[in-house]
């Protein structure tokens, strides 16, 4: 029998929250370092182990979402259920706001400024990037997705569907340029035209369903098979992602190698057409794209479009591949922890208190960079680094020992 269905909790879950929580602290400190590999940092032109963090945090959340609204709707009713989901995304919308603004300091020096900016004007730039942090995201999507995460397993498929073709037709319409700061026709409404987007922006929750779906699916896998057959169906959903993932991104074969070399995405021209790729195939020789956390010579790269593994726009190759591979981690932790009886202390311990995690991280990371600056060899970053994750393990698990968990 299952573990949920036996009414204990699904370790497994807890492992792989714990690990993305890990993978969370390993690249937002290590990422920002000019040492740092550029696997460890996001780019948006190709797959990196950064870019694996978001879509597993969502595909966890996806997957205990369905649980807990379950069980909700059998002990407290439906409304009270679907209310008490809402009060929690709200919380962490409202969380993820303080998180930021308090790092961020005064915006504005004087009240006149604040006055002559004006409201909407203030806030386009924060509500177009800054926002959208990993908690508020989380928040708005699980909200989102809200309405079907009770529903059958066909309802739930269709909802994908809809989500990601919408998602693309949007782009194609404006929103690939509206995240990039190309003109568009949303941004004489909006404004904030020289900010980029991050992270999907204001439509996000459309391309972040898609993993929250699919952990919800997941759940459903291992809540109703025995942990041999879910292992079995994990682990193939989780390859069909991924070389669906990487098949779409041939697409973006068809674009032309940018102009001039170069691997910074600032310095990447934007495809005038980037959803529909052009009529003909750019005839330089490449049979395929870049491998997923192999990032491509300068030489090699494209123009941004949609079909690249892009994380700043949430595009459906890097939704499909970072899903299946969300699923072929978490099939690991099925047959570690369970099917093998294993479990890692470590993970254990920020997967079970991962909001306080999430929360102390950034405030011991905060107080750590103080004394590692952005060029600073790679052996203090070392130093620092430990000193951080250390502290961070300290805090998490003293609360773990006093039985004190955060939740929303």
């Amino acid at each position: 029998m299952s573990q949920s269905a036996s009414g204990r909790r699904i370790l497994s879950l807890d492992q792989f929250r714990g690990y993305t929580v890990a993978g969370m602290i390993l690249v937002n400190y290590l990422g920002e370092f000019d040492v740092a590999a550029p696997v460890l940092q996001h780019h948006n032109t190709y797959f990196s182990y950064a870019d694996t963090i978001m879509p597993s945090f969502h595909f966890a959340v996806g997957f205990a979402l369905r649980l807990i609204l379950l069980k909700r709707i059998a002990t407290l009713g439906r409304w009270r259920a679907y209310a008490s989901i809402v009060r929690r995304g709200l919380g962490l919308v409202l969380l993820s706001t303080i998180l930021e603004f308090a790092s961020s300091g005064r915006l504005f020096k004087t009240w006149s400024d604040l006055v002559q900016t004006g409201v909407w004007s203030a806030l386009a730039g924060t509500l177009k990037c800054q926002f959208w942090e990993t908690l508020a995201i989380i928040g708005v999507t699980s909200i989102f997705v809200l309405p079907v995460m009770a529903a059958s397993v066909r309802t739930r498929l269709l909802f994908v569907f809809t989500c990601a073709g919408l998602h693309a037709l949007l782009a194609h319409l404006f929103y690939f340029h509206f995240l990039y700061a190309r003109p568009n026709w949303l941004d004489p409404i909006w404004g904030a035209q020289d900010v980029r987007g991050l992270d999907g922006g204001p439509l996000g929750c459309l391309a972040w369903s898609v993993p929250q779906i699919i952990g919800s699916l997941a759940y459903d896998c291992v809540s109703r098979r025995r942990s041999g057959a879910a292992l079995l169906h994990l682990s193939a959903w989780a390859l069909v992602l991924m070389l669906l993932g990487y098949g779409l991104s041939m697409l973006s074969l068809n674009y032309p190698r940018t102009q001039p070399p170069s691997t910074d995405e600032s310095k990447i021209a934007v495809a005038g057409s980037p959803v529909v790729p052009p009529t003909r195939a750019a005839t330089d020789g490449a049979s395929l794209p870049a491998l997923p956390f192999m990032q491509p010579s300068p030489e090699e790269q494209r123009q941004l479009n949609y079909w690249l593994m892009d994380k700043r726009v949430v595009t459906l190759p890097f939704n499909l591949f970072s899903c299946g591979f969300a699923l072929a981690v978490y099939s690991l932790f099925v047959l570690l922890t369970d099917m093998g009886g294993l479990q890692i202390g470590f993970f254990r311990t920020f997967g079970q208190n991962a909001l306080a995690a999430y929360i102390l991280h950034e405030i011991v990371g905060a107080a750590t960079r103080a004394f590692a600056p952005q060029d600073s060899p790679a052996w203090w970053v070392g130093v620092t680094f430990a000193a951080y994750v250390g502290i961070t393990y300290l805090f998490v698990r003293h609360l773990e020992k006093n039985g004190i968990y955060i939740r929303m």
